[in-house]
């Protein structure tokens, strides 16, 4: 299992891309689609929601340092769909506004990469289980012809 896990995230590493965000940077807006998760190497993004959905303002703030990242609503997308299904213009929209505190480097997995790494895992992953079901389940032989042979020694 360790391997497969391994695998996943080579294929997604392939497909991050290197991101630089300036200091009081917005990232997303609450209401906009989430079009990319991001993965923070470096500085710090503050994740808020401006309103509750009754038009108050929230007060609450995620702090998002390094080592950490947003957009685990864009992983579940990806991830409880299946890759057919996965269409760019059903992104979810995110609840939260995402601005940089400082200048910020990170790593950015795009939607449609995400689409072709789920993809891919998917496909790679079912393959694997069904190499792993017929090792374990051989066919099992017909045994007619076998009979004949005999049949015909006679």
């Amino acid at each position: 299992m360790l391997g497969k896990k391994n695998q996943l995230l080579q294929m997604i590493c392939d497909y991050l891309k290197p991101v630089y965000y300036n200091e009081h940077s917005y990232i997303v807006r609450e209401g906009e689609p989430l079009d990319a998760a991001i993965f923070v190497t470096q500085g710090i993004i503050w994740s808020f929601a401006t309103s509750n959905g009754e038009g108050t303002v929230s007060s609450g703030a995620q702090c998002i340092e390094k080592g950490h990242f947003y957009g685990q609503d864009l992983l579940d997308w990806a991830l409880n769909d299946s890759p057919t299904s996965l269409d760019l213009s059903k992104l979810p929209i995110s609840t939260k506004t995402v601005k940089t505190h400082a200048k910020v480097e990170g790593f950015a997995l795009m939607a449609n990469d995400l689409k072709t790494v789920v993809s891919k895992w998917k496909t790679e992953a079912a393959s694997a289980l069904q190499a792993a079901w017929r090792r374990s389940h051989p066919e099992k032989k017909n045994e007619k012809p076998s009979q004949s042979a005999s049949e015909n020694k006679n």
